[in-house]
Parts: C-alpha cells; structure tokens; sequence
C-alpha cells in the first residue's frame, strides 16, 4: 500500500531559493536547512546525500546506529527510516535531497542498479577522510550546475555528476573487508534479517531458525556485540517504525498496528506505552 510519508518539500523546500534547487527533483541544503526536520524518526521517499564536513553525531538508519564522524558522507534512501540521536555542537554539513523520480533514473542508468543500491543501502556511512576533495569537488559543480536556472539541460547534468559520484561510492564500498569472525556474520545476519522481516515477525525464536542457531546463542552474539539482546533490538526497530509512521503519515493507531502485525491496537499501545512511556496517540499530538 502506498502511503504518503514525511512532506518534505512543504518543510523544506519553500526556504530554498531556486539556486540552490531544480524543481522539486534535487534540493541543496545546508546545516540551518535540514537540523529541524531531523530530531524525530522519519521515513521519506526521497534520497539523501550529506557531506559531513565538521563534527560528529550518532544516527539511526532502519533500527541500526551508526557513529558519524566527519569528514563522511551519509546517504539515506527512498523507504529508509532515520533518526538523529545526537549531535555535536560543532555539526556543520551539506546535503542533496533527490526527488524518488530523479532517484529511480539514477539507478536506471547504472548497469548493476541492484547491487549498488543493495551497498549503499547497507552502508551508509563511508569515510571520506583520506578522499575529501572527490567529494567536495563534485558538491562544488553540482551547486554550479543547479545555480545557472536557465540551463535548460540542468536536470540531466545533474544527473550525470552524481551517477559519477555513485560509481566513486561503489569503488569504495567494494573495497570493504568481508573478512569477519562467525560471531560478528551471525550478528550482522540477524540485524540485516531483523531489518527485513521485524513488521511481520516479532518473535526471536523465528530469527534464531532462519540463522540455524538457538535462541540462546544468538541472544548472547548480540549481549556481546551490542550490549543489548535480540529482543531489545526487535523491539528497538519496531518503536523507531511505529514513531515514524505516527509522525510521517496520517494512518490511524489502528492501522499501524495492523502494518506491523501486532495482535491487536491494544497490544501495540501496551507495547508502545512500555517503550516510550506515552500512548500512540499522545506522542502523536505532543511531537508533531
């Protein structure tokens, strides 16, 4: 089912000048910009490049925290849900929003779509520090590119420069180690399985057959990896989706509690009410 997430063109956009975007498809940003609509969880259909160029903070992308030290680039995608848990107070950054539209014909251009959005998707966060003037050189003539409003061919260059950029992410990301201890693929199994199946399969039990491990094991991995067991990390992803669709999208308690295949809304208030310490329907009207 389609549902209409975070309206980020109504929060944002109408404080861009038409420099600084093309349309609605791509919108440049800076720190001022962007802080405001970042301090709850959201889910949007659009996608986001962020130059981290000072500072430091910790973020959520779809249940799994990621420490973020600049100079990095982060990349949100389309369905991705975010929270920024932390900031420095010396955060100083760059971002580029993508309409879902420009999005799409990105990942149509590239030959092996599937797999760099798979990558990108389970990377995030990428150091830069030894690579910063890639990064900030294509930043510089893609805000060129967008500035001159009476390039008519201004969309499709923009395209074309950031598909450069996505080739130069791949090359990286393909350079990652994958050599890793059994603990460390069983942890990351369960958080990438978790990511995938937590709306529907809330139960640790299910997770632990889908590894072939018992549940006893995998609870200590994730004790051991995290500091929190799998349960706490079920649970922590199905908060983090329920306040997003509670903030993002006009569903009622009902019906969100119908998506994430709780028992009953009852079930799901008790749950949200242990976990947030407010009803749905309060962190509703008290965040929004």
């Amino acid at each position: 089912m389609d549902i209409p997430y975070f309206d980020w063109k109504q929060a944002l956009s109408h404080r861009v000048a038409e420099n600084r975007r093309i349309r609605d498809d791509l919108i440049i940003l800076d720190s001022d910009d962007f802080s405001r609509v970042m301090n709850h969880p959201r889910k949007v259909d659009v996608s986001t490049f962020i130059l981290i160029e000072k500072g430091e903070s910790r973020v959520l992308v779809d249940g799994k925290e990621y420490k973020v030290q600049s100079p990095c680039i982060a990349v949100v995608m389309p369905n991705q849900t975010y929270h920024l848990l932390e900031v420095s107070a010396d955060m100083s950054f760059r971002a580029v929003i993508m309409s879902r539209r420009f999005t799409d014909g990105l990942f149509g251009m590239y030959h092996q779509s599937h797999q760099l959005y798979r990558m990108i998707a389970e990377n995030p966060i990428i150091d830069v520090s030894s690579d910063k003037v890639s990064f900030h050189t294509f930043f510089k003539i893609l805000q060129q590119t967008v500035a001159v409003t009476h390039n008519p061919m201004r969309l499709e260059s923009a395209k074309h420069l950031t598909l450069s950029l996505l080739y130069h992410y791949a090359r990286r990301l393909e350079g990652v180690d994958a050599a890793k201890r059994k603990k460390d693929l069983v942890y990351e199994r369960f958080c990438e399985e978790a990511r995938k199946f937590f709306p529907m399969q809330h139960h640790l039990l299910f997770y632990a057959a889908r590894l072939g491990v018992s549940g006893k094991y995998l609870t200590e991995v994730c004790k051991e990896k995290s500091g929190k067991t799998a349960a706490d990390y079920i649970d922590a992803l199905l908060l983090t989706e329920c306040q997003a669709l509670l903030l993002s999208t006009d569903l009622t308690v009902n019906q969100i509690a119908r998506r994430l295949h709780f028992p009953s809304p009852s079930v799901f208030g008790k749950f949200f009410k242990r976990l947030c310490g407010v009803t749905p329907t309060q962190y509703r009207e008290e965040t929004r």
